[in-house]
Order: structure tokens, then C-alpha cells, then sequence
């Protein structure tokens, strides 16, 4: 399914180069923007970077390649076949929607289209949704809280050598449930977003997580990365129960410790984790329950801590 058009039909000179005018049409928005053919280039570099980082998997067009003889800019007609090669390459590209976090193409897409992907909820034979009230609430209380934040000063406290900062804790995991599969154990993850009115679960492997975590050592972090649940030296998880359920208390522990500390949320490997959990996993609505209780801890300016069982609330400033 093709959600993104691509169209390359004019061009312009800037200090003798060409920059082809790209026009990405979303389902209701448009956005057009001037890419010069090394620009593409590097995209295409960056994705394949991106292919083997994150070990994707995924099978790329042929990107156009340069004349053997000759310059491109010396022809009319040689700038216009280049165009049309570029618009079939960038369509197939932009369409792949597991490389939609990549902040590098997301500088493609629509701005009101990246919108609609972060606030859609999915509604079950096009019935009128009540969440979507729930959505114009979240609005509001997020504005709330940024009026509430200019008054509020920063409480730093140290645990196990750390500066928390108040960061409220947005995405918090659960682990309670597990698959034995032929030799290994997949793991049934539910994602609580505390900013959206849906819950997700995923299933993923010990050996997914455990790439992840080796993506985040190659950040350059301020903060000291949490533990990552080591495997056993002699014998398989998979031939005892107990170690899987241990394994899974760690595995949801060391989850929910990375995701307390912001400077690790806003790394690329985990808005990709989480951008991959929403495009991919199963979709639940919460209850009114949990809504209003997410609501009420929000705006009272606390964040409890799953992970740790403590609780942050930002030092008040006097007026």
C-alpha cells in the first residue's frame, strides 16, 4: 500500500548544481522541499548504516547511479531521467514504514501527516471512538502542565550515583506473560504510554532487547547505562521455568530503568524501540480507570517511579 507520493517534475540551478524539487503527498498534507542529488545519496548511505545497526533486514531499491560519461546538468533530458529515477526510489523508501523514526527521513514527510501518526487511535469497524475526547484532555493537560512548569524548579537529588532530574517517567513496561517457542522464549510486553489512551503489547526475544542495549553502548551518554540481564554460563533459560520468570522480572526491571532516565528516551535507538512497539504491536484501549488515574497523577506534578518505587515531585518555587 502506497501511503506516500512521490513527485519529481522540476528542478532549479544553485552555484551550478542541481536541486530537484521534491514533492511528498501525504493522505492530507503535502510538503515539498529542494534535495540535491549527493543529499539522496547520503539518505540512501544513512539507510543502509541504519539497515545493519538496527539489523532490519530490509531490501532497498538500487539507487540511481552517476554517468559514466558525461555530466547529468549538461542535458535537459539526462536531469529529467534522473529526476524520475530518484521519485521512484524515494517513493519505494518513504513507504517503508519501519524506517519512519529515523529522524534523517522523517525530514520528508508531511509535518501535519507525522502529527496524525502520533494521536491516531485505531478504531474497530469505524465505530466513533470516546477516546478521542480523551485526546483534546491530554491536549489541555499538557498545557496545563508547560504553564505549571515555569513555576517549578528542579529538585536534584543522587541515587546509586545518578542526578535525577524530575523527569516525569512517560513510558512504563510490564512483563506477565511468556511463549516457549522450539529453542528460545518469547516475552508478551504491554507498554503503558501515560500520554496517549492506549496500552500496547509486543512480543520480543531476550536476544532483541539485548541488541538494543548494544546499541545504546554506542551512545555518549552523561548518565551510567543500567544492567542488562546477562545469560547463563551453563545451561539454557529455556529448561526451567523459574529462571524464565526471573529472567522476566529482569528484563522488566532493566526496561523500566532505562525508560525513568530522559537523556536515554531521547536516544535514537529507543524512539525507534518505541516508534517500532506503536506501528507494530497490538493496540489496547485503556479503561476510564486507569485514564483518570494517569490524569490525576500527571497534573498533581508526580511521576511514580515502577522501576525504583519511589516517587519525584519537582521542588515548588516561591513567587
Amino acid at each position: 500500500m502506497i501511503r506516500y507520493g512521490v513527485t519529481i517534475n522540476d528542478y532549479e540551478f544553485r552555484n551550478d548544481v542541481i536541486y530537484y524539487k521534491i514533492h511528498v503527498n501525504g493522505e492530507n498534507a503535502i510538503k515539498s522541499l529542494y534535495k540535491r542529488y549527493s543529499d539522496l545519496k547520503a539518505l540512501n548511505q544513512q539507510l543502509y548504516k541504519k539497515n545493519n545497526e538496527f539489523k532490519l533486514k530490509l531490501t532497498f531499491p538500487r539507487f540511481p547511479s552517476k554517468k559514466m560519461f558525461g555530466r547529468t546538468k549538461n542535458s535537459q533530458n539526462d536531469i529529467k531521467t534522473r529526476g524520475q529515477e530518484l521519485q521512484q526510489y524515494l517513493e519505494i523508501i518513504l513507504n517503508i514504514s519501519t524506517l519512519w523514526s529515523f529522524q534523517f527521513l522523517r525530514e520528508f514527510l508531511p509535518e501535519s501527516q507525522l502529527l496524525d501518526e502520533t494521536c491516531r487511535l485505531e478504531q474497530i469497524k469505524t465505530e466513533y471512538s470516546k477516546d478521542l475526547c480523551w485526546l483534546q484532555m491530554d491536549q489541555l493537560k499538557q498545557s496545563f502542565l508547560q504553564r505549571q512548569e515555569q513555576f517549578q524548579s528542579t529538585k536534584k537529588n543522587k541515587q546509586k550515583g545518578k542526578e535525577i532530574q524530575g523527569y516525569y517517567q512517560r513510558y512504563h513496561f510490564a512483563i506477565n506473560e511468556f511463549t516457549i517457542k522450539n529453542d528460545f522464549v518469547l516475552y508478551l510486553i504491554t507498554l503503558t504510554d501515560t500520554k496517549k489512551t492506549t496500552k500496547y503489547r509486543f512480543e520480543t526475544r531476550y536476544s532483541n532487547l539485548r541488541d538494543c542495549h548494544h546499541l545504546l553502548e554506542k551512545q555518549q551518554f552523561k548518565n551510567s547505562l543500567p544492567h542488562f540481564p546477562k545469560r547463563r554460563l551453563i545451561g539454557q533459560t529455556i529448561d526451567n521455568p523459574q529462571q524464565i520468570q526471573e529472567r522476566q522480572q529482569q528484563l522488566q526491571r532493566y526496561l523500566n530503568q532505562i525508560f525513568s532516565i530522559q537523556e536515554f528516551v531521547e536516544s535514537e535507538p529507543l524512539i525507534y524501540f518505541i516508534t517500532r512497539i506503536k506501528l507494530e504491536g497490538k493496540s489496547i484501549k485503556q479503561n476510564l480507570t486507569e485514564r483518570v488515574s494517569q490524569f490525576s497523577q500527571q497534573v498533581n506534578g508526580s511521576s511514580f517511579n515502577i522501576s525504583q518505587g519511589s516517587e519525584i515531585i519537582p521542588e515548588q518555587k516561591s513567587c
